[in-house]
């Protein structure tokens, strides 16, 4: 005869099987909550691999020519994108994606094989990404403190280069690359260095406004300034100490420097560009930079001049 406590030691065993049960369910649906969720994108041995940065850049702008596409964009569309930078500058990757997915761009962040930092990147997501607005690049090794604007890739051969040179060689740079050939656009329209109207001068306007300095690198044919390899001046402002000290040091490189407040260097003077008559009007220093071909073109020319570059960025990084 079964009796009330050979029933109880049947039933127990039976609870303790469906709390295990109700446990193990539990647990299922928390692991696949947390599966789920997000997770931020972290570079390491089991992470995504490095990404050179100089051959992603030379990727971007292998397709860039005088007859390429360029869309001019409206004023919304140019404050939108120089908006996501300045998130972006401030740490609020949330608010700074926002601002850009408005208008079609995307920030993603890698680590950059040749320095290891973390970097972020501000590119175009749509499907071609040929309206021709421009990359922009944050250090994000240290607070973003200084830029480097690279106005004319691809025309002004391998300013590119030299700009991805620099943003690797000293800590906490904006790189700011226009997206079109100089004449791409129409009536001059992607000229990002004499138009007002640009995303590339709507991002640098902002990152100036904020009071980083920048260094903008161009390019000339020797030919126009016979016995001249460079030209440097402060564009539409008064030379200051970082004018003087990367004359000097392209001079100890041995390079010819054509400094533009006290000798005559011809068409090469900058005092046009938009944004440095924009940096003269706040007071933020600004460095105009012309390099002849060789000094661009030639790998260890042009890694002596990222070298002198970098040291006048870190310069203005010094504590008086």
């Amino acid at each position: 005869m079964e009796t009330r406590g050979s029933r109880r030691s049947l039933l127990l065993p039976a609870a303790v099987l469906l709390v295990l049960a109700v446990l193990a369910g539990v647990l299922t649906l928390v692991a696949r909550g947390e599966a789920g969720q997000p997770r931020a994108v972290r570079s390491g041995p089991s992470g995504p691999a490095p990404v050179d940065l100089a051959a992603r850049v030379d990727e971007y702008t292998a397709e860039f020519t005088s007859d390429g596409p360029y869309t001019a964009p409206d004023a919304a569309q140019r404050r939108a994108v120089a908006d996501g930078v300045l998130g972006e500058l401030d740490g609020q990757s949330e608010q700074a994606g926002r601002a850009l997915a408005r208008v079609g761009y995307r920030l993603t962040e890698f680590t950059e094989a040749a320095t290891g930092h973390r970097v972020a990147e501000i590119a175009d997501g749509t499907a071609d990404g040929t309206r021709g607005w421009g990359r922009i690049y944050l250090d994000l090794s240290a607070r973003p403190n200084w830029t480097v604007q690279v106005p004319h890739p691809v025309s002004d051969a391998r300013t590119e280069a030299l700009g991805v040179e620099l943003f690797r060689a000293a800590p906490g740079g904006v790189l700011v690359l226009a997206g079109a050939h100089r004449r791409a656009g129409a009536d001059g329209s992607s000229d990002v260095a004499h138009r007002s109207d640009t995303v590339f001068a709507a991002v640098v306007e902002a990152l100036t406004g904020r009071g980083l300095p920048g260094i903008q690198v161009h390019g000339f044919d020797e030919g126009s300034l016979p016995g001249q390899d460079a030209v440097v001046s402060s564009g539409a402002g008064q030379a200051g100490p970082a004018a003087e000290l990367t004359a000097a040091g392209l001079g100890r490189a041995g390079y010819a420097v054509c400094r533009a407040w006290r000798d005559k260097c011809g068409q090469l003077e900058g005092t046009t560009n938009v944004e440095g008559r924009f940096a003269s009007g706040v007071g933020v220093p600004w460095l105009h930079v012309e390099l002849g071909n060789g000094l661009r073109t030639e790998p260890a020319r042009r890694a002596a001049v990222a070298g002198v570059l970098a040291e006048t960025v870190r310069s203005w990084g010094a504590k008086p």
